[in-house]
């Protein structure tokens, strides 16, 4: 392998497992801001502090989720100055904003929000400790959309012009307002909701399907189930639309994805090199292979997401569910089903845009650093160990704590939310000790 193919494996390792982090981060934050809305508005003390439980519950895992993906994302900076400064050097003008923002308000106002937010349970008025978790949310989407504003650029270079070997901004208006960054978002949001559902469905049938905190995790179930329902009709909406946009900025993918044989790929070939001058510049063959994966997938996630939620909908509390049974079992399948669909999404958006970084103007040998072959292999063990063992440790301390159930998370005392939250499962069968009050924040 040459210094490019190594580089080129190289992001797709790092990038590849930062996204997953990113996403589960983006849609818990979503559920959890939610879940407290929904807690500060009630009137009723204790259902008020069953739903703060759910907050504690889920933020935990948020929590967990969040610091190991802020170290994955510092490898990703580490890889950027190592490996692409001729990105810098000649698109740096465009991008270097951007990421300079995000990354503004990724580690100083979202991490901000997010302390004063994880350890203010007890602390701090609740609707104030509400504003704080919405602070996290809207950050956390801002850094997002900064980072879409980049890709978006890579992917359709617009508002800009060349001079001497380097781009200039012309037209911020046009960047920002670039359809493969909105149709994008689009599609994010929707798999992010789609996962964090799908993880809340699977978490939820795990304890069910074990007859254990039955009134705290049945209705995260349904919420779960149809969360994910919902995204996965979003992502598949958002996904269409932008493939069938993709044929007028970036044909040669397009015909790839689709399959295209023939007269028609000799077209859209022949057209590249009168565009572009002698070159393969089409992407690989097998990324319509990821593409036509993520499609299968995504046809079954929005035909199956919605299932689990029947088990218990409608339902009252004093009805048992069955602990067995396709449908309790399901989200354990969909949720690494989801991951693989983003995984190939992710290849299909990136790897198909090859052998470009920026469409039609930066090739990915020419965005490259002066890096030899010898230090591409090296940098490449090395990050990908470091992301391999985050992933591990980020699911191994997640899973871990949610097995231990409700009251085991890291947020607040342990007792933050009392037994005036407990369904009549959870308390003592003798129910002889006295019932504790709502915690005086709440």
């Amino acid at each position: 392998m040459n210094v490019v193919d190594l580089a080129r494996l190289q992001f797709a390792v790092t990038a590849t497992l930062h996204f997953l982090f990113v996403a589960l981060t983006l849609g818990l934050v979503t559920v959890v801001a939610v879940m407290q809305t929904r807690a500060v508005r009630t009137g009723n003390p204790e259902q008020r502090a069953t739903r703060m439980r759910r907050v504690r519950f889920w933020g935990g895992l948020y929590v967990i989720n969040y610091a190991l993906g802020i170290i994955s994302g510092l490898t990703q900076e580490f890889q950027f100055g190592l490996n692409w400064s001729g990105l810098s050097h000649i698109m740096g003008n465009v991008v270097g904003a951007p990421l300079a923002i995000e990354t503004i308000v990724a580690f100083f106002l979202e991490s901000t929000f997010l302390g004063l937010w994880a350890f203010g349970f007890d602390r701090v008025p609740p609707r104030a400790h509400l504003a704080l978790i919405w602070g996290v949310t809207l950050t956390a989407y801002a850094s997002t959309f900064w980072i879409m504003v980049v890709n978006g650029f890579m992917q359709k270079p617009v508002g800009y012009e060349m001079r001497d070997g380097t781009a200039y901004v012309t037209d911020w208006g046009a960047i920002l307002t670039n359809g493969a960054t909105w149709y994008a978002v689009a599609h994010l949001v929707g798999a992010v909701t789609l996962l964090a559902g799908v993880f809340m469905a699977a978490v939820s049938s795990f304890h069910l399907r074990r007859d254990r905190h039955r009134d705290f995790f049945r209705p995260t179930l349904v919420q779960g189930s149809l969360l994910a329902g919902f995204g996965a009709l979003v992502t598949a909406g958002a996904g269409t639309v932008h493939l069938l946009l993709l044929e007028g900025y970036q044909p040669e993918k397009y015909t790839v994805l689709m399959g295209t044989t023939g007269p028609e790929l000799d077209k859209v070939r022949d057209a590249a090199v009168a565009a572009y001058g002698q070159g393969d510049w089409m992407p690989p063959a097998w990324v319509g292979g990821a593409s036509l994966l993520m499609l299968i997938l995504g046809i079954l996630l929005v035909v199956l997401t919605w299932l689990p939620a029947t088990v218990a909908r409608g339902k009252g509390p004093d009805v048992p569910l069955p602990r067995g049974g396709f449908r309790m079992k399901l989200p354990t399948v969909l949720l690494p089903m989801t991951v693989v669909a983003m995984i190939c999404g992710w290849l299909s958006r990136e790897v198909g845009r090859q052998p470009w970084m920026v469409t039609g103007e930066l090739t990915v040998r020419d965005a490259i650093g002066d890096v030899s072959v010898a230090g591409m292999v090296v940098s490449l063990v090395a990050f990908t160990l470091v992301l391999g063992l985050l992933a591990v440790v980020d699911w191994s301390l997640i899973s871990h704590y949610a097995r231990q159930g409700p009251d085991a998370g890291l947020l607040g005392a342990g007792d933050l939310f009392p037994d005036a939250a407990r369904s009549e499962d959870e308390r003592d069968d003798t129910d002889e000790s006295p019932k504790a009050e709502l915690h005086p924040s709440y």
